[in-house]
């Protein structure tokens, strides 16, 4: 049986990275067409053109070197190279005129979420550093900053690139946050709750039971003579167990219950709104279907399992301990079986 978690892909921290590169790159590509378009429509100026083009064939290259290598640093590089490149360049054409200084402001977001807050603060410091260089020798030839036509669009496609860009990082951080929450509630072996997220979760039915007091039932599943998997077999296979017996208990418990890894090789599973009788039924068809479908190495696997059914004044390690005390007696009783409290 091939079972693949959430935490069998491998971790790769720098995919937002990735994402906004490709963003990145697409945003140039049209932004470049479009507005080197623009130029040679509305202003019939080929030479500022010319770099829109190069700009756009450098995205294109740019994303044909990264997909072709992998390479996300060197690919990160070249792209605020070549933004670099085109702000200068359109810069001197412009003579400094025609609010052409405001593509200066596209430069940080791109460099400090591409290169990092060290490469992008030496980045862009070097290259205001080099603008205002220029600004300052040229300063008695900088043209009047009237407003015209050419002003209006360079705001206007500052503001829209600026948009685009920031919404596309705040996407990345939302994601990134949501994956460490996620981090922080889940076991990493086998993608189901971990014993935190369980501890939260049994108060919180504790609560509304005590106000609801609906039926509550507590199960503790443990997977019999587990040490010798490990023993016999390696932790490798003893791992693979964990994950078939969680993906088992995951796909098989209903919507309305929660499933966990209590620790070791024992996990919790918590069943609201349901009845002793109904609670073993589940408990006894877990058991079989674990038997029937579990193994490693031509070892079968099979799981005990301790019930508990819970009452309004029972305080959480109570209900923990009687689900135990069940866990213990089908143990005693020679494993692979359901007792009750």
């Amino acid at each position: 049986m091939n079972v693949q978690t959430p935490f069998q892909l491998v971790h790769d921290p720098a995919r937002h990275q990735r994402s906004l590169l490709k963003s990145l790159l697409i945003i140039i590509f049209i932004f470049s067409a479009v507005i080197g378009t623009i130029n040679v429509v509305t202003f019939d100026s080929w030479q500022i053109a010319s770099f829109n083009y190069t700009s756009m064939i450098s995205a294109i290259l740019i994303g044909w070197l990264y997909r072709r290598t992998g390479h996300l640093l060197v690919a990160s590089w070249l792209l605020c190279a070549a933004v670099i490149f085109n702000l200068f360049s359109f810069i001197l054409l412009a003579k400094g005129g025609a609010y052409s200084l405001i593509w200066i402001t596209v430069l940080p977001p791109i460099a400090f979420f591409l290169l990092g807050k060290r490469a992008g603060s030496w980045l862009t410091g070097a290259t205001f550093v080099s603008l205002l260089t220029f600004l300052f020798w040229q300063m008695p030839n900088l043209p009047s900053t009237a407003f015209s036509t050419g002003a209006f669009l360079n705001i206007t496609e500052v503001l829209l690139g600026h948009w685009l860009i920031f919404r596309h990082y705040e996407g990345s951080r939302e994601a990134a946050f949501a994956e460490m929450e996620r981090l922080s509630i889940t076991d990493k072996l086998t993608g189901l709750h971990n014993r935190a997220k369980l501890d939260s979760i049994l108060e919180m039915q504790m609560a509304y039971l005590q106000r609801l007091d609906q039926p509550f039932v507590v199960m503790l599943i443990d997977i019999d003579y587990f040490k010798r998997v490990n023993d016999n077999f390696g932790h490798l296979h003893g791992d693979q167990v964990l994950q078939k017996v969680a993906s088992v208990l995951s796909n098989s418990v209903r919507k309305t219950d929660e499933v966990g890894r209590w620790g070791g090789e024992e996990f919790l599973l918590l069943c609201p709104q349901t009845d002793l009788a109904s609670a073993i039924q589940l408990a006894n068809s877990l058991r079989e279907q674990i038997e029937r479908e579990v193994s490693t190495a031509n070892l079968t696997i099979t799981v005990s399992i301790g019930v508990a059914e819970i009452n309004k004044y029972m305080p959480v390690t109570e209900a923990l301990g009687r689900a135990d005390d069940a866990l213990y007696k089908a143990k005693e009783n020679g494993r692979n079986c359901v007792m009750h409290a």
